[in-house]
C-alpha cells in the first residue's frame, strides 16, 4: 500500500484533503499528527495570498472569524468556520491578494478568544491581544529604527486642565534638537490627536528624529494630546474645538517658540482623531493650513464637514489622507472628500493602502504624512 509522501513544508491544503480521506481508525492519528504540525508551525497556515485559519475545540459548536478584513464584524458580517471533516477542528480560507499584516480574533460561542496557535499577539489598546498575521512582503520602514549617532529631540509631559472642558488632560511635547541649539529660533507647530498613542505606538519621536536629520522636514514642535471622552470629544465636538482653539493653542504659543501663524501650523489624527482633525481646520481655517488624518472617520459626520468644505472662503488648506483597503466603510467618504478637493484645487495626498485600521499601518506612512505636509515641496 503506497504511503502518503510527507511535505517539508506542509499545506492546509494536503492536511485538509488527509483528514477528509482518513479512515475512522486512523483519524484520532492524523488529528494529533495535524496538530503537531499546528504547534510546530503555528497559525494561520499561509500559502502565496491564502490564509488558511484553524482552530482546534472539541466543545465548540459555532465558531467564526473577525478581524480587519471584515472591519470586525460591525455590521454582524463575522465569518464562519466550517468544520474539517469528522474532526474538532473548524477553518476558513481567506485571500489576502497584497502584501498585509493584519489582526484577527475567534468567536467561539459568542465569546471572543485569540488564536491560541498564532505565535503573534498584540496588545489591542483596550487591555485585551488580538493576533496577528503577516502575507507578502511587509517590513517596518527604516524610518521607525532608532539611531544613536543621530541628534535626537525631546518630549516634555505635563498635564493641560481646560476651564471651558473642566477636565485635565496629559499632553506631550516633541521638542527637536534644534530648538536647544538656537535660544531665539522659532518652529512651526503640529498638533496631534491621540497624543501618547501616536508617542508610543507610532514612534513618532523617532520617526521625527530621522525624518530631520535627513532633511526631509523641517524641525517642528509636535504637541501630542490625549483625549479625555474620545468618543465625544473627536466626534466634530464644538466645545472641545473651541477649547483646543482658544484654550490650548495660545498656551502652547505662549510656552514655546512656535511660528504663531497659520501657514505654520497643522493638525492631525487617526480614526476619530482625523475626524476631529478635519473639522477643526475646515471651521477655524484662520489657525491651521495643514490636515492630516490616517483612516479617517469621515463618514460619521460628512455632512457637516461637506457644507464646511462647500463654503467660500480665502483661505487655502493642505491635505493628507490615508485609508486601507480592508477599511470599506472608510473608503466612499474619503474619495468623495478628496474629489470635492480636487474642485476646489486644493492640494491634497490620498492614498488607498493594503492595511487595516492599526497602527502598524498608520505609523509605517507617518513618513508620508510628514513629508508631504512639511517637506520642501509643501
Amino acid at each position: 500500500m503506497a504511503t502518503t509522501r510527507e511535505e517539508a513544508a506542509p499545506t492546509f491544503e494536503t492536511w485538509k484533503r488527509r483528514l477528509e480521506q482518513a479512515e475512522a481508525d486512523r483519524m484520532p492519528a492524523e488529528v494529533e499528527l495535524f496538530m503537531q504540525v499546528l504547534s510546530a508551525l503555528g497559525t494561520p497556515m499561509i500559502d502565496g495570498a491564502k490564509v488558511h485559519f484553524v482552530y482546534r475545540d472539541p466543545h465548540a459548536t459555532d465558531v467564526k472569524l473577525a478581524g480587519e478584513f471584515n472591519e470586525w464584524s460591525r455590521r454582524g458580517n463575522a465569518i464562519r468556520m466550517e468544520r474539517l471533516a469528522e474532526t474538532e477542528f473548524f477553518w476558513y480560507t481567506l485571500t489576502v491578494p497584497a502584501p498585509a499584516r493584519l489582526e484577527y480574533k475567534f468567536i467561539v460561542d459568542g465569546e471572543w478568544k485569540p488564536d491560541p496557535l498564532c505565535p503573534h499577539q498584540i496588545d489591542n489598546g483596550i487591555g485585551e491581544q488580538n493576533s496577528l498575521f503577516v502575507v507578502g512582503e511587509f517590513h517596518e520602514p527604516p524610518e521607525l529604527e532608532w539611531h544613536d549617532d543621530i541628534a535626537h529631540g525631546r518630549v516634555e509631559e505635563f498635564d493641560f486642565e481646560s476651564e471651558r472642558l473642566r477636565n485635565t488632560r496629559r499632553v506631550y511635547v516633541y521638542l527637536p534638537a534644534a530648538y536647544h541649539r538656537a535660544d531665539h529660533a522659532r518652529f512651526p507647530s503640529f498638533y496631534v490627536h491621540d497624543g501618547g498613542e501616536y508617542l508610543d505606538r507610532a514612534r513618532m519621536s523617532t520617526v521625527l528624529d530621522n525624518l530631520i536629520h535627513a532633511a526631509e522636514t523641517p524641525p517642528l514642535i509636535v504637541v501630542m494630546i490625549d483625549p479625555v471622552n474620545r468618543m465625544r470629544e473627536y466626534w466634530a465636538d464644538n466645545d472641545y474645538r473651541d477649547s483646543l482653539c482658544s484654550e490650548f493653542i495660545p498656551m502652547i504659543d505662549e510656552r514655546y517658540r512656535t511660528v504663531a501663524d497659520r501657514r505654520s501650523r497643522g493638525v492631525m489624527g487617526a480614526s476619530l482623531g482625523g475626524l476631529i482633525s478635519t473639522y477643526v481646520a475646515l471651521s477655524q481655517p484662520q489657525l491651521f493650513s495643514k490636515v492630516a488624518g490616517q483612516s479617517s472617520a469621515l463618514h460619521l459626520d460628512e455632512n457637516k464637514l461637506t457644507s464646511l468644505l462647500d463654503a467660500d472662503r480665502d483661505l487655502k488648506l493642505t491635505f493628507y489622507f490615508d485609508v486601507g483597503t480592508y477599511e470599506p466603510r472608510f473608503i466612499p467618504a474619503h474619495e468623495r472628500f478628496v474629489a470635492r478637493l480636487k474642485q476646489k484645487n486644493w492640494p491634497c495626498l490620498y492614498q488607498e493602502l493594503a492595511g487595516g485600521h492599526n497602527w502598524t499601518s498608520w505609523r509605517a506612512h507617518l513618513k508620508d504624512l510628514l513629508v508631504f505636509l512639511w517637506g520642501k515641496a509643501s
